[in-house]
């Protein structure tokens, strides 16, 4: 689609109008451009006791460790998980992320919440099982 607006700009034709449908593409500065592959695993290393977090999309579901990760966007890294994110503290909700269910708790307060029924991956942490959409 995209091709195809820009084909049309190269023709002349400005007044073009589209409109995209699926998953947008990976918002990681400085890592975009390498498009690894990703196979979503459980993270390396000892598995933590909290509880337990769940990238249903992705079939991913392992116990917190609360020690080894600050955020949730750090524990989807670390399990391979494709995430969008930006600014790392929740300010330009660029990792806003729908939940499935569960609840979590901030590290620090967002000067603005996000949508209902989602979650600022880069700033929060689980406070019980969790299911997130990704």
């Amino acid at each position: 689609m995209e091709q195809i607006v820009s084909a049309c700009r190269l023709l002349g034709i400005t007044d073009v109008r589209g409109e995209l449908f699926g998953s947008p593409d990976a918002i990681n500065p400085g890592i975009v451009g390498e498009s690894p592959i990703h196979h979503p695993h459980v993270p390396d290393g000892t598995l933590g006791d909290g509880p337990l977090v769940t990238f249903s999309r992705s079939g991913v579901s392992a116990p917190w460790a609360g020690q080894r990760y600050g955020s949730l966007l750090e524990f989807a890294e670390a399990c391979d998980v494709p995430t969008r994110w930006a600014c790392r503290s929740g300010v330009c909700h660029v990792c806003s992320t729908p939940t499935v269910s569960g609840a979590v708790r901030y590290v620090n307060d967002p000067l603005v919440p996000p949508p209902a029924g989602g979650v600022l991956l880069s700033s929060c942490q689980p406070v019980g099982p969790v299911v997130l959409d990704m």
